[in-house]
């Protein structure tokens, strides 16, 4: 086996391991797939599965609720959707006024991949074999980060298949869902990047979980606040520039001014010109880097301990 890294785990015991070797990218598209299982509690024990799955199903139950009247109406403008349902009607709108149950999902599985390894030191056996600290980090949040955006995906998606089976305007549904689309895949990265920075902070899962609660509840709940109070006071741009202080808010304002959408509420205004776009794009991307350049830091640290 001349050639194969050597000082890996092979190489552990009274004799090197003279198999099949796997390679950094097999061994990193394995790591993926079972850390997007256990994100669903698949290969872990019953309890486990509970809060994934139970969060999956109310998620469905609004989209299956819209798709079960828009079948009844049969035809129905997005203005109309707009005026009847409120803002959750704007597809994007979906994951923003569902932002409770995404929480609680991003809470509960953070923990499981970025801090269980942290608290028993089972990491530095991820290192033993031919994988960097930094692509266990990102293959383990490309993972949560898919299954965060499979949840939000799939209720959209059936929403839109209902409204294109029905005499609807094809052509602002599909704007609006690919730009829905576009906007869940970037709150996904957010999401999953600051879940797993609060998660990996501390090696209990209990704290973990609620960490992230405490943290995206205080962000929503003081960028709500400031958001109204600039709404009242008729500035547009202090609404825009408290918006970018939370995930949800920040990416519901990308998306508006990125795809000329409506906003899920009124209190964010939409963004009238490409520099308010670019700046709630610059928020979005320091909201994804920022939190996992700590997240690298703090496993680097763990793992040399």
């Amino acid at each position: 086996m001349s050639g194969q890294p050597r000082g890996v785990i092979h190489d552990l015991g009274y004799r090197g391991f003279t198999g099949r070797r796997r390679t950094t990218g097999q061994v990193a598209g394995s790591l993926y797939a079972t850390s997007l299982r256990h994100a669903f509690g698949l290969g872990r024990t019953g309890k486990s599965k509970v809060l994934p799955w139970l969060i999956t199903l109310i998620m469905l139950v609004p989209a299956l609720v819209l798709a079960g009247i828009i079948i009844q109406l049969n035809k129905m403008s997005l203005q109309d959707q707009a005026d009847l349902f409120g803002p959750l009607s704007t597809y994007f709108g979906y994951p923003y006024w569902t932002q409770l149950l995404l929480t609680i999902f991003v809470a509960g599985q953070a923990p499981v991949l970025f801090a269980r390894d942290l608290r028993y030191r089972t990491i530095v056996l991820y290192f033993a074999r031919p994988l960097s600290r930094t692509v266990l980090v990102l293959v383990r949040l490309a993972a949560l980060t898919t299954a965060v955006f499979a949840i939000i995906a799939v209720p959209l998606t059936i929403w839109y298949a209902v409204a294109m089976s029905s005499d609807m305007p094809r052509g602002q549904h599909t704007k609006a869902y690919l730009a829905a689309m576009v906007g869940s895949l970037v709150l996904a990265l957010l999401l999953s990047a600051l879940s797993a920075m609060v998660s990996s902070l501390t090696t209990r899962a209990g704290l973990s979980a609620t960490g992230v609660i405490v943290v995206m509840m205080l962000l929503s709940g003081v960028t709500t606040a400031m958001m109204g109070a600039a709404y009242d006071q008729g500035s547009r741009t202090g609404g825009w520039i408290a918006a970018a202080f939370n995930p949800f808010s920040c990416v519901a304002g990308l998306v508006s001014g990125l795809f000329d959408q409506r906003t899920p509420i009124d209190v964010l205004p939409q963004p009238d010109s490409a520099g308010w776009t670019a700046f709630f794009a610059l928020a979005s991307l320091a909201w994804i880097v920022i939190p996992t350049l700590i997240l690298l830091a703090r496993t680097r640290k763990a793992a040399s301990l």
